[in-house]
């Protein structure tokens, strides 16, 4: 099945382009499956129920954070690895200031697995072979886009 992409368009801000106007593509998400959608779906290719999936799925979640607040990492399979990060507001110059005072925030951390091929990354969430479409011909500027609420949390691409 082929991913959907829609044209991006924005106002360069600063820099040597600035007031340039430029395009991009951006992937097109056609909504999110809930944890019962999911359920659901599993469902109807195993004996379990619906309730019993999500119940299963519920515990998966929980001992996934359980496990991270412990410092552990987590391989998700077929996803790839779970973890905490650190968000730091400084660098210190000296070893001896370099404490727990640095973090603003703890974050929860991503790396999808894949697998290497010719010097290439296969991600294992990505089908091999993926074909791109156009999105109703539509051009949506960045600030549009923003206000909508579509954009992907770092605005950037699966690809």
């Amino acid at each position: 099945m082929p991913t959907a992409y829609k044209v991006m368009k924005r106002v360069i801000q600063l820099g040597d382009r600035k007031g340039e106007t430029v395009y991009n593509v951006a992937p097109v998400c056609y909504g999110t499956l809930t944890t019962d959608d999911v359920a659901r779906q599993i469902a109807t290719e195993s004996t379990a129920s619906p309730g019993d999936v999500k119940n299963v799925l519920d515990r998966y979640a929980y001992y996934v954070a359980e496990n991270l607040k412990k410092g552990y990492a987590i391989e998700l399979l077929g996803f790839g690895k779970l973890y905490l990060r650190f968000v730091n507001g400084k660098s210190v110059s000296a070893e001896k200031d370099a404490t727990a005072a640095l973090v603003k925030a703890l974050v929860p951390g991503f790396r999808p697995s894949f697998t290497m091929v010719n010097n290439s990354r296969i991600y294992d969430l990505i089908p091999e072979k993926i074909g791109l479409v156009k999105y109703n011909g539509a051009v949506v500027s960045a600030d549009e886009e923003d206000a909508s609420g579509d954009r992907d949390d770092d605005g950037g691409s699966p690809l």
